[in-house]
């Protein structure tokens, strides 16, 4: 089965759909797919986007109009038509772009089956290709490769967008689809004259970074490999008060996330046995849809987020934790005694019985390890159990590393250790 390719909810979250392969689909609450249309292409990522009474698709070359009332789909055929990646939709209008171009254009108002030839205009701040067009707050918002520049909708005669040339940036994107919205923004992963693998936020009309300089030296060496960034995709969502901004860029092991209330990343991956490593997480896209966090995945199932699963659909779901570098400024040897972790215990696994930690460490800062060792975290109801490691050796750069693998939940406060010089 090919991945999903594109996935979209209604406003208010009583319908989804999602195309998978070359198949437009509607997903109902119980999750059965019924299709609704072909697509001409059957890779790459597609936008989609839901007007007053109308869905639209794109994938770059075609455009797609499924009619939410009459539950027709048709392609777009147009005279206005000159094909675009993403789609927007602002004040009433489809808004496209035309690729490898600085034009963007319009559809009529909320019928995307009809693009006037004369409704274009051109994106004249900065010399280069419009990427992508999406809408925010009711303009238009051209991305380049190296700029952005808002249109508001002022509703003038000939075509009712006009620059606002007073918020135009100088930062691009690499990526069409790593931009999306998230806590009232845009976000984005960046590049402009001076370099790329910067991903930043809209504040107002300037540019905001909120990546740091880890996330930046992963993203450039990916770049540096010569992998094609333009692939990268990011989806954003909200659950339980913290809002989330995940990019997935080809060629990492693991996928990054934003935590936009504590303004930090951490990484996301799926566990391959085989090899003992990670792998990126599944998922891709993103819904609210039917009261629930749906995830399009490359293997073209939809997933459900869902913070009390132990389990990745029923594989292993990989729960690390690594410590700071512990180390005397002078780099004296240092004795370790007992190790405890401040956990949860008692939790056991979903049939009842009793779950383990594990913990290893390592002397020279992280580069080799010792063996993994393992204590039991207890069954269900064994709330007296203590997570204690003995006898930890000597060294000079020590790092502590704790994993749980088991179907129990895995929560971390923190851990105690036996020092001495």
């Amino acid at each position: 089965m090919s991945g999903v390719r594109g996935l979209v909810a209604n406003a208010n979250g009583t319908a989804l759909y999602c195309v998978v392969d070359r198949d437009f689909q509607y997903v109902d609450r119980k999750g059965v797919r019924t299709s609704k249309g072909t697509l001409n292409s059957r890779t790459g990522w597609v936008d989609m986007r839901i007007g007053a009474d109308q869905l639209v698709i794109t994938d770059g070359a075609n455009g797609y109009v499924f009619n939410l009332t009459t539950q027709a789909f048709t392609r777009i055929t147009a005279t206005g038509w000159l094909g675009s990646r993403r789609v927007g939709y602002a004040g009433g209008y489809f808004i496209f772009s035309k690729p490898n171009s600085q034009i963007w254009y319009i559809s009529a108002l909320e019928d995307a089956t009809s693009e006037d030839p004369l409704d274009f205009a051109q994106a004249p701040s900065s010399p280069d290709d419009i990427i992508c067009s999406i809408g925010d707050h009711g303009e238009a918002w051209l991305f380049g490769s190296a700029s952005v520049e808002p249109w508001s909708n002022t509703g003038a005669a000939d075509f009712p967008f006009e620059q606002n040339r007073g918020a135009v940036m100088q930062t691009g994107t690499i990526a069409a689809f790593s931009v999306c919205r998230l806590d009232n923004t845009l976000y984005w992963l960046g590049r402009d004259e001076n370099g790329g693998g910067v991903v930043w936020r809209a504040q107002g009309y300037q540019p905001q970074r909120i990546s740091n300089e880890c996330v930046e030296q992963v993203i450039q060496k990916v770049i540096e490999s010569g992998k094609d960034m333009t692939q990268a995709i990011a989806y954003a969502y909200q659950q339980n008060g913290r809002s989330f901004y995940v990019l997935q860029v080809p060629g990492l092991e693991t996928t990054w996330c934003y935590d936009v209330s504590s303004q930090q990343w951490h990484e996301r991956a799926e566990y391959d046995e085989t090899s003992d490593g990670y792998t990126q997480h599944r998922g891709t896209h993103h819904a609210y849809c039917y009261g629930k966090h749906i995830i399009g995945a490359t293997d073209g199932i939809l997933y459900v987020y869902d913070p009390q699963a132990n389990t990745n659909a029923g594989d292993i779901l990989v729960r690390d934790r690594i410590s700071p570098h512990y180390a005397q400024p002078s780099l004296n040897h240092i004795r370790f005694g007992q190790f405890e972790l401040d956990c949860r215990v008692g939790a056991g696994k979903s049939d009842g019985s009793g779950c383990d930690v594990l913990m290893r460490y390592s002397d020279d800062g992280g580069i080799t390890w010792a063996d993994w060792r393992s204590v039991s975290l207890g069954a269900v109801g064994d709330y007296g159990q203590r997570a204690r490691f003995l006898r930890n050796g000597a060294g000079r750069d020590r790092v502590w590393q704790v994993r749980c693998t088991d179907d129990s939940p895995f929560e971390v406060v923190g851990a105690k250790v036996e020092a001495a010089a």
